[in-house]
């Protein structure tokens, strides 16, 4: 049947004709973007991410320290209280859960190489324990590319966040560090919360926080001036060597000062001709140094094609985040032009079949 329907000139061309715009849509839709030509890097990163989230989920676990799964839909253990004795302001829980994803950490590798930063190169770092899967998704990043990350940290916590008194997100970092796990790890930490020194905790808390983090050899900022906490901050990084880099995690009142901005800055790389003046931020980026600002959790994955509280778990190395953008692909240009061709080719013929008959 289908041999005598194509025996016919005209039945054939048409079948071919078909095939042929099948093949072009198939090519059009089908085609596989490019790996970014950080691909391999920001692979490493990741995978790297995804070793400390387990490392973490098994020492918490062995502390005691239940995961509730209704909060912590994928089982992290990277997600906190809803409320505790050392948390600060409210959270949302799904900027919380998105940003346990490993793709974090090869985005923000891809920006940082976008950058031209060099091996050795020095990266300060204001971290907020809000976002406890982010600064590990930084320090990733820094190991990767053997750069020298000056990190300081808040202990104060959003919720959601690394809220657990006996379970700091610098208890987490540390073992990590402790384990041989991270190279790079917070040298210093203040408290966070009113004023940057936690008025809103009990004093117990805070002494026993003290004494916890000396055992880590940790330098603490204690200054109820804002101000002139933040020149000391920033004293205190400047004296570390040339910063190339500063990269802010969340929102805590060092990065912003007293006139705190929420910029929707999806792309993390802060863009030129901003007005920013206050706070850590402000002082880096009017110096001229570059600055990766983490904080619009559910923008930049949006932006970014990192999906916002999945409980699907894709292989690493395969999200949208790893390759160049759709809007850039090059397909096979040879080949649909070739097809093209015949196509018309093949329309004049069957319009000759057409006038014969």
């Amino acid at each position: 049947m289908i041999l005598k329907i194509l025996k016919d000139k005209r039945n054939f061309l048409m079948v071919v004709m078909l095939i042929s715009i099948l093949f072009i849509q198939y090519n059009l839709k089908s085609s596989i973007a490019p790996k970014s030509k950080y691909y391999n890097e920001m692979y490493i990163a990741s995978r790297k991410m995804e070793k400390l989230l387990v490392e973490v989920k098994k020492e918490k676990l062995k502390r005691g320290f239940e995961i509730d799964s209704n909060i912590d839909k994928n089982s992290t253990g990277l997600i906190g209280l809803e409320w505790s004795e050392i948390s600060t302001t409210l959270g949302d829980e799904v900027a919380k859960r998105t940003s346990t994803n490993t793709d974090f950490a090869a985005l923000i590798t891809k920006k940082i190489k976008e950058l031209n930063l060099r091996q050795g190169d020095r990266v300060a770092v204001n971290m907020s324990s809000s976002f406890p899967a982010l600064n590990l998704a930084v320090i990733s990043a820094l190991d990767t590319l053997g750069l020298e990350g000056v990190i300081v940290n808040t202990v104060g916590s959003s919720s959601y966040g690394a809220n657990i008194k006996d379970f700091t997100y610098l208890d987490m970092e540390k073992h990590l560090y402790n384990s041989g796990l991270i190279k790079n790890t917070s040298i210093a930490y203040s408290f966070g919360g009113i004023d940057d020194v936690a008025k809103e905790f009990e004093q117990e808390v805070i002494e026993e926080i003290k004494n916890r983090n000396r055992k880590y050899n940790l330098i603490l900022f204690y200054n109820s001036n804002l101000e002139e906490n933040i020149e000391q901050r920033y004293k205190f990084y400047q004296e570390r060597g040339a910063i190339k880099l500063f990269i802010n995690v969340g929102g805590n009142s060092l990065a912003f000062g007293k006139s705190y901005k929420d910029i929707e800055n999806s792309d993390l790389i802060l863009p030129k001709k901003l007005q920013i003046r206050d706070g850590l931020v402000g002082k880096f980026y009017s110096s001229g140094v570059p600055v990766i600002h983490l904080l619009n959790i559910k923008g930049i994955a949006l932006k970014n094609k990192i999906p916002i509280d999945s409980v699907e778990k894709s292989e690493i190395g395969t999200g949208a985040v790893f390759f160049e953008d759709i809007n850039s692909m090059k397909y096979n240009l040879i080949i649909i032009i070739l097809v093209l061709i015949f196509f018309v080719y093949n329309a004049k013929i069957m319009k000759k079949f057409e006038v014969k008959s």
